[in-house]
């Protein structure tokens, strides 16, 4: 639907069937400035890598970048994100439908085949995924851990979507310990009382997921 938005890429976005998890997805990822300012400038065109066999040969990607184009030429105030649905759906069949689905499990799989079409790294290395050497600092592991990810791993979104999170589980029978830096992309927050407080301030549930 043309028409002028309320302000610069704050484009309401119609249901294509159940897509209300999908359009909620969308307008997140949107919102990452440094991701979006990337792609309106037309800085992923030369880091597409349509030979990554874990990549879409590139099509999820140019999807998404005309999505954005649209979103944000001030021209429209609602659209339909059908192209970006049906390239996703080619690649991954479970959203070929008009069903609700998971939020998350769709922002999984979205990030994820952007950061795979937009992926520096040409030829991965085999990386064995080792536990933390025992007397290791946590700053020097989480360091190498990362470096470790970086060899198969390099785009847009591992450069702002990404990061680590501790892992320590000890044998209730031998007492062996066993530590790990995870790599995460997204987390599931709880929803902390709201306490008779207007809204759940963020810093609230990341103190509660900690």
């Amino acid at each position: 639907l043309r028409g002028i938005p309320p302000a610069a890429g704050t484009v309401g976005l119609h249901n294509l069937g159940n897509t209300c998890y999908m359009n909620s997805i969308l307008q997140c990822i949107n919102h990452i400035k440094p991701i979006t300012r990337y792609f309106l400038k037309g800085e992923y065109v030369k880091e597409v890598n349509k030979n990554n066999p874990l990549g879409s040969g590139g099509r999820i990607v140019t999807a998404y970048a005309s999505f954005l184009s649209d979103v944000w030429t001030g021209e429209y105030s609602i659209l339909a994100p059908r192209l970006l649905k049906q390239t996703v759906s080619c690649f991954a069949p479970q959203f070929n439908n008009n069903y609700q689905h998971d939020s998350q499990e769709f922002c999984q799989y979205l990030m994820d085949g952007l950061h795979e079409d937009l992926n520096r790294v040409r030829d991965k290395p085999y990386v064995e995924h080792a536990e933390v050497p025992h007397g290791m600092d946590d700053a020097t592991a989480a360091m190498e851990s990362w470096r470790r990810h970086l060899l198969r791993h390099d785009s847009i979104f591992v450069d702002h979507t990404q990061g680590m999170h501790r892992s320590h589980l000890t044998c209730p029978s031998c007492g062996k310990e066993s530590i790990k830096f995870d790599v995460y992309s997204s987390i599931s927050l709880p929803l902390v009382p709201a306490k008779n407080r207007p809204s759940i301030p963020l810093k609230d549930c990341l103190d509660q997921f900690a």
